[in-house]
């Protein structure tokens, strides 16, 4: 990756739906290096998904403490098939931290329920994010 590569992903970071064009024209590019490169990107994983943010979507931080004997691989395979896409290991206090979004509180009540019934999951804490800058 070249800092054209991370201009392009800087750019993409602050709207992923900025025209390639837009990008291409502020690099001093073509359309298509940026459009060849964000393409080239994805197959190679740099970059892993583009992601869309809704107005009144409300977001909670979920840390879980996990059992000494329970494989995380397990915990998050399991918060994965909850539709939780945003999923960290982690050093300190928790040994996960997850990201969950939902448009209802009955659905976030549902989905921390859901993810405290986890075997293996011996304490979590939630922190519901007031707001996002």
């Amino acid at each position: 990756m070249d800092k054209i590569d991370a201009k392009i992903i800087e750019a993409l970071k602050k709207n992923s739906r900025t025209p390639f064009l837009q990008i291409a024209k502020s690099l001093d590019v073509s359309e298509g290096t940026v459009r060849n490169r964000v393409n080239d990107m994805v197959k190679e994983g740099v970059i892993k998904k583009f992601t869309v943010v809704t107005e009144g979507e409300i977001f909670v931080i979920v840390g879980l403490e996990t059992e000494t004997r329970t494989e995380t691989k397990k915990i998050v395979s399991r918060l994965k098939n909850f539709g939780i896409g945003e999923i960290f290991e982690v050093t300190g206090r928790f040994d996960i931290i997850c990201k969950v979004s939902s448009s209802k509180m009955d659905d976030m009540n549902n989905t921390i329920e859901l993810v405290r019934s986890i075997p293996g999951v011996a304490h979590t804490e939630t922190f519901t994010v007031l707001k996002q800058n």
